[in-house]
């Protein structure tokens, strides 16, 4: 992984933004699933949790995604670790590799349509670990699983360039994820 540049939380959310917020589907999620007003309130929220402002972030590009990438660990979002059988531990390889998983996300359409045409040039958003140096995946879930995927079966992927925007999770913080975990983003809870 290279260091490109120092960053703001403001620069990050407007990518995450660009990337996610104008896409039906997850403005969908967020309104009628989630409860929340729009898609800027739900991110918000949870951006809010881990403290998102306060921290310093830096983008990187990955020099071998599809190395990289399956070993990040999957966030903490419970629709992710409820399919893990340990929670806040798992990478998308070890999602990939129980069955049951690589077969639901073989036919998932987010994932499919990553499989068939990722993003060329996208950008992913985590915490690195002081602690291990181990990458957290906050944000790019199904780009994440889709390159997971296409390095269990030895596929190529088209990538341009593949940016991640970290911020460091400190050790005196490691409960964080178990934290943010157990306060679901629903406004219906």
């Amino acid at each position: 992984m290279k260091y490109l540049k120092d960053t703001t939380w403001q620069e990050v959310f407007a990518t995450w933004k660009k990337e996610e917020g104008s896409d039906p589907s997850w403005i969908n999620f967020a309104t009628k699933v989630k409860g929340w007003p729009d898609w800027e309130s739900w991110r918000n929220f949870g951006a809010k949790q881990i403290g998102a402002e306060q921290r310093d972030w830096k983008i990187y590009e990955l020099d071998d995604p599809m190395k990289e990438i399956p070993e990040m660990l999957i966030g903490p979002f419970t629709g992710w670790q409820s399919r893990l059988p340990e929670k806040n531990k798992s990478a998308f390889i070890d999602l990939i590799n129980i069955p049951e998983q690589y077969e639901h996300f073989k036919k998932h359409g987010k994932v499919v349509s990553m499989l068939e045409s990722f993003p060329l040039d996208t950008e992913i958003m985590g915490f690195i670990r002081e602690e291990d140096g181990k990458i957290i995946c906050l944000e790019g879930h199904h780009r994440a699983t889709a390159v997971a995927i296409a390095a269990k079966e030895s596929k190529k992927l088209n990538f341009g360039k593949v940016k991640i925007a970290l911020a460091v999770l400190k050790k005196e913080e490691k409960e964080l994820m178990n934290k943010v975990l157990e306060r679901v983003t629903s406004m219906k809870n």
